[in-house]
């Protein structure tokens, strides 16, 4: 019913018995934790995620609502004895029993002001700061634990995209194009800023594969620069700004969501292309677009593995005008 306060009353009171007052708390303690798991093992197992939404909200009511099981018999014992002392001295020994359980800076703020703090320093004010400092130190190695999975499964996730963008059949952007068979790939060949680069410039080789009415670009990028120290990038894009001829036009980007240093990946830039229409040498403007992450100083693992577009402030953008790119009609035959 509720009514917890009366209940402990003639528990404590009117049998004189801390221990089943204790006891009574302990039960309702025991059915709150029940309840609390039961409801979470609810929510794991709904499906539907509006049920989910609105059993949380009904759950932190309830949360707010729910006072702590121990302390209506601290304020039983302090309001409820006819002797103060032996009841402070009771709510006292109640901190002290379930020091683990209980709300710590509520039942403080229930005792008098005129107690010593002396007299709740060795019961309670003591144990409940090594606890605290042994429970700090416990989150703090979960954390690094955690923390550690965290990026480790991060990078195999980035692993596992670069290889999915290794090569011109794996790319599932490409795949959805149904570009048809490849008429002919050209030498790969190493791309070079038009102007200086800047010290962060990684290197990235380009290869043109021909279809009937597509030119796939490919860039090969290697994050090498040792001015990165290290450093990852991010939303790595190769650009085709501009192209002298309009029987070949940019439609597609493929970029790369994430290079760690020291690995390699491949950007990908789909033009549509009418060979027919081609007269003679088509010329195209290209760049490279690249941010460089900031790294966590505890893990050197980037801030943000999703690429800078995730997060706002991280890192810095580049964008390097690379030599101009020439597509010859020939190159659509074979």
């Amino acid at each position: 019913l509720g009514r917890h306060e009366d209940a402990l009353r003639i528990l404590y009171c009117d049998l004189q018995s801390l221990e089943l007052a204790l006891e009574y708390c302990d039960a309702r303690y025991a059915r709150e934790q029940a309840l609390m798991e039961q409801e979470m093992k609810m929510r794991r197992n709904s499906a539907n995620s509006l049920y989910r939404e609105e059993m949380d909200q009904n759950n932190n009511i309830r949360r707010r609502n729910r006072d702590c099981a121990y302390l209506p018999l601290v304020r039983v014992a302090l309001e409820s004895d006819p002797d103060s002392d032996r009841g402070t001295a009771a709510a006292i020994q109640v901190l002290a029993l379930r020091s683990g359980f209980i709300d710590r800076s509520a039942a403080l703020r229930l005792l008098p002001h005129n107690v010593p703090v002396s007299a709740v320093a060795r019961p309670f004010l003591i144990p409940a700061l090594v606890d605290c400092e042994s429970q700090v130190r416990r989150l703090t190695l979960a954390s690094s634990l955690l923390r550690a999975k965290y990026v480790e499964l991060k990078r195999a996730l980035t692993d596992a995209q670069i290889k999915s963008q290794s090569s011109l059949h794996a790319v599932p952007a490409l795949r959805s194009l149904n570009l048809g068979d490849v008429i002919q790939s050209s030498k790969p060949f190493k791309a070079r800023p038009s102007h200086s680069a800047s010290s962060t410039f990684p290197d990235v080789t380009i290869q043109k594969h021909f279809f009937r009415r597509h030119l796939v670009v490919q860039a090969k990028v290697t994050n090498s620069a040792l001015s990165l120290d290290g450093r990852t990038l991010g939303d790595v894009a190769f650009v085709v700004a501009e192209s002298s001829d309009e029987a070949i036009l940019p439609t597609q980007q493929v970029p790369l969501k994430t290079l760690p240093p020291k690995s390699t990946g491949s950007a990908w830039c789909v033009l549509a292309a009418s060979p027919q229409r081609l007269d003679g040498t088509a010329i195209l403007t290209c760049e490279l677009r690249y941010t460089v992450l900031s790294i966590d100083t505890t893990t050197g693992a980037p801030l943000s593995f999703g690429g800078a577009a995730a997060t706002t402030g991280i890192g810095r953008t580049y964008v390097e005008e690379l030599q101009d790119i020439e597509v010859r009609h020939a190159e659509f035959e074979l």
